[in-house]
């Protein structure tokens, strides 16, 4: 399959950790014929076996998927992936009888607290700023005063106000990408959101919006090889669920709240990161003084999770719904399923980025090609998988099976845009042009990890 001509510019070390991706790529989906029968090693049923895909048993659902790897994320999305699992179903539940027009998240007591809570964070990174200043300048020239009204400051600064930052990379301009910023704004201009002047589109297998800077700029994400994944409806849809950020009315992305949020993730992990990092008694010693004093932090945050985590679960399936008053429920759901294609991307990459003669088009070429050949078979696999007890796009959100039913409790049978080939094909055409670099970027991306 691999010649040695082709494999044998890189390093040794690119050599061997391409076989041992290769050998788990193989291993987790064996490369075996569509005539070849199999017995499930769980049930003893009979299983239909595909070239190239992962073997998987539809009666008891053996090797649907991989096993779980949960990302640590940080403290406070660990917060929420345990109130989740506590509260989850009961949340869904309310929310599938609660009317269409009461879904807005709206402000109730907590959410008030929430916000007084943030605030006070804020007052606290002024109050050290005032104080390091006045240590310094009243203290002066008594040095252990100004030491302590140095690190005072620089507690401020670890805890000041962050508005996010402008993307540096990866804007596409209006000028070279109008049918893209004309599909958008349409999408925006339905629901009611703000004009986005600022679109990324990146190699990510992923899609993101927040409003950035202080001038509160909304900025929209867009991974090429997600989009690449998507049917044409089906990018509606995506579109409308990140777009419907910027007016759901989700507490966490607001200034205060979000940045008072990360600025106590700044100081827990400032707090425990030298106990982490211990390597002798010493070490150890002092990173326990310091972990000690991360409690009051840690406990601001995990109220802050208590308070913040319905009001940005109802604001997720809220994004949800208004997505799908945009592109249909149905076109919804199908978006939500296929996020299981990113193993096929990785499977791509696997197979085919340590080729020399690759290009990055060449391998974002074949992955399309993938997900258009897949079979009805490896659909029904993903779908299942994506509808596993906890299978989530990341700790913020609810999981997928319940996006799911939730949509399909608040169905919206006629969409209020529907993709044709005059408005996709020159989004299409647009995109194709970025085909080369962010191909290459996947694979320098496989080739470093």
């Amino acid at each position: 399959m691999f010649g040695g001509s082709e494999l044998c510019w890189l390093p040794l070390i690119a050599f061997s950790g391409y076989f041992r991706r290769l050998k788990h790529c193989v291993a987790r989906m064996p490369i075996e014929n569509e005539s070849i029968r199999k017995v499930c090693p769980k049930c003893s049923t009979e299983i239909a076996v595909y070239e190239g895909l992962r073997t998987w048993c539809e009666q008891c659902n053996w090797n649907v998927a991989g096993e779980s790897q949960r990302v640590d994320e940080g403290f406070l999305a660990r917060r929420y992936v345990r109130i989740g699992e506590r509260y989850g179903k009961a949340v869904l539940e309310t929310l599938k009888l609660t009317p269409v027009h009461e879904l807005r998240p709206g402000w109730p007591v907590r959410k008030i607290v929430a916000f007084l809570l943030a605030g006070s964070v804020h007052f606290l990174s002024a109050a050290l700023l005032v104080v390091g200043i006045l240590l310094i300048a009243l203290g002066f020239p008594e040095v252990s005063l100004i030491v302590l009204g140095v690190s005072s400051c620089a507690f401020a600064w670890l805890m000041r106000l962050q508005p996010g930052k402008m993307p540096a990379k990866d804007i596409a301009s209006r000028a070279d990408f109008p049918a893209l910023y004309g599909l958008v704004n349409a999408v925006g201009r339905e629901l009611g959101g703000a004009p986005i002047d600022h679109i990324v589109v990146n190699e990510d297998f992923n899609a993101a919006y927040a409003v950035v800077g202080w001038r509160r700029v909304p900025v929209l994400w867009i991974g090429l090889p997600f989009w690449m994944a998507l049917g044409p409806q089906e990018r509606v849809a995506l579109l409308g669920h990140e777009i419907a950020h910027g007016v759901n009315g989700d507490s966490t992305r607001s200034f205060m709240v979000g940045s008072a949020v990360g600025a106590l993730d700044e100081w827990i992990g400032f707090l425990r990161g030298p106990l982490e990092r211990a390597s002798d008694a010493v070490e150890i010693l002092g990173g326990s003084l310091t972990w000690v004093l991360s409690i009051p932090f840690a406990a601001l945050q995990s109220l802050l999770a208590q308070l913040l985590w319905l009001d940005k679960q109802q604001a997720e399936y809220f994004a949800d719904y208004l997505g799908s008053t945009i592109s249909g429920t149905e076109a919804a759901v199908s978006a939500l399923l296929r996020i299981g294609c990113g193993e096929h991307l990785d499977e791509v990459l696997l197979r085919h980025a340590y080729s020399r003669s690759q290009s990055g088009a060449y391998i974002l070429g074949q992955f399309r090609q993938r997900i258009a050949s897949l079979p009805e078979r490896e659909w029904q696999r993903m779908a299942r998988a994506s509808q596993r007890e906890g299978a989530r796009l990341d700790a913020s959100h609810p999981p997928t099976p319940y996006r799911v039913e939730f949509l399909r409790a608040h169905v919206v049978s006629q969409p209020k845009i529907v993709a044709t080939e005059s408005t996709m094909n020159p989004v299409d055409a647009e995109l194709d042009k970025l085909r080369e670099i962010l191909g290459q970027r996947l694979i320098a991306r496989i080739a470093r990890d």
